[in-house]
């Protein structure tokens, strides 16, 4: 039985379309366009509607064609589409939506100076046109034009607000990275001044103990034995000072790692959550099986750096009031970390140069597996398994 090569699926036709969205608009023109030419009859019932008011349903709906690229050029073209609609005595009917979504999308994409007097001169245009095909005015024209006012204002609200909730998210994340860089730059100056006490008394004795050495190495060979041995106490001495006090260091490195280690590990994944949920988002962190004990310092970075970079996705993309569930567990000497998100999910498809692959490759390198795609009941899922014997 002869089989030839898999056929495009959904999801990868998706993310080509993400990719390239003039031809992801193109097809959502074309669409629309058809859908409009076949519905609108159906809509207004027995009356009908003449040739030209078929031409008006798929200019309006093959004006969407170019919405991201010339989101005016889009409204202008509907607003053609529906006057003349209107203006050859077409009955109502669906192609009056289009007027709303070409508002909306240009509200999304361009700033209130530009969608205001756009919108209005849609407005107009719309209940003078219906105003002339009905020969007079009609009360029902008012809260179409009013409402028309309204819907790019909401959209305009909506992306300012998402736009603002996002950039907060985004400045918590880098404080936090700031504050732990500059607790990291404290530690090693408390750090750099313990060993200079240290090691620093210790080379100054030694070096006194050498010179006495060296003066009376021809005149009093006792007197050099008694130096050497003195060198050679300050040493050990030294080394066990210097010993206690690496061993205090790691100790208290376990103890608040967060503010102690010299990179971010688990131990500060409730701090970064306690951020996120100060700027408004839902964050849940589940610590199961262990995976609160220590592992490796590689690990542990790798696993925080995984679930910030996750988080900062649901914060970026999953949507408006998105919440996430961080999960980590220890199973059979690996270090499994899990991230779900609730919000509008998206493709697989791993882009070159993203978070995604960025995740990846952490997790890779330290001979692990990584997952990210759509969750069961809708979201996103990012899952990795992190050996802790790497």
């Amino acid at each position: 039985m002869r089989t030839g090569p898999p056929g495009p699926t959904l999801g990868g036709m998706i993310a080509w379309l993400q990719r390239h969205p003039d031809w992801a608009d193109a097809l959502t023109g074309v669409a629309l366009a058809a859908l409009l030419v076949i519905v609108s009859p159906l809509g207004v019932g027995e009356d009908g509607i003449d040739p030209a008011g078929y031409v008006c349903c798929a200019a309006a709906g093959l004006a969407f064609a170019v919405r991201r690229r010339f989101p005016v050029a889009t409204l202008a073209l509907v607003a053609a589409a529906i006057t003349t609609y209107g203006l050859t005595g077409q009955p109502g009917g669906p192609i009056y939506v289009t007027s709303f979504a070409a508002a909306f999308n240009l509200a999304v994409y361009r700033p209130q100076r530009t969608w205001l007097p756009w919108t209005v001169a849609t407005a107009v245009a719309l209940v003078a046109s219906r105003w002339t095909a009905d020969g007079g005015f009609s009360l029902h024209l008012v809260p179409l034009a009013l409402l028309l006012l309204v819907t790019p204002k909401i959209a305009a609200d909506s992306v300012r607000a998402r736009r603002l909730r996002v950039e907060s998210l985004e400045a918590r994340l880098g404080l936090a990275e700031q504050e732990a860089l500059r607790r990291v730059a404290e530690e090693r100056l408390r750090i750099a001044r313990e060993v200079h006490d240290v090691v620093g008394h210790g080379l100054a004795t030694i070096t006194l103990r050498a010179g006495v050495a060296d003066r009376l190495v021809e005149r009093d060979p006792g007197e050099v034995r008694a130096a050497l041995q003195a060198i050679r106490e300050v040493s050990k001495e030294s080394l066990t000072e210097l010993g206690t006090l690496l061993g205090v260091l790691r100790r208290e490195a376990g103890e608040d790692a967060a503010g102690r280690a010299p990179t971010p590990d688990l131990d500060a994944l409730p701090r970064l959550v306690e951020g996120l949920r100060g700027a408004g988002m839902t964050v849940e962190l589940e610590i199961d099986g262990g995976a609160d004990g220590p592992v490796p310092e590689v690990v542990g970075y790798a696993g925080y750096r995984i679930v910030q970079e996750a988080l900062t996705n649901v914060a970026r993309h999953a949507g408006e009031g998105a919440g996430a569930r961080v999960r980590l567990a220890r199973r059979a000497g690996a270090l499994e970390v899990d991230v779900r998100d609730n919000g509008r999910g998206a493709p697989a498809t791993v882009m070159p140069g993203g978070g995604l692959t960025g995740m990846r490759e952490r997790a890779v390198a330290l001979g692990g597996d990584f997952e990210a795609g759509g969750a069961p009941g809708g979201g996103f899922r990012v899952h990795a398994t992190l050996p802790t014997g790497a």
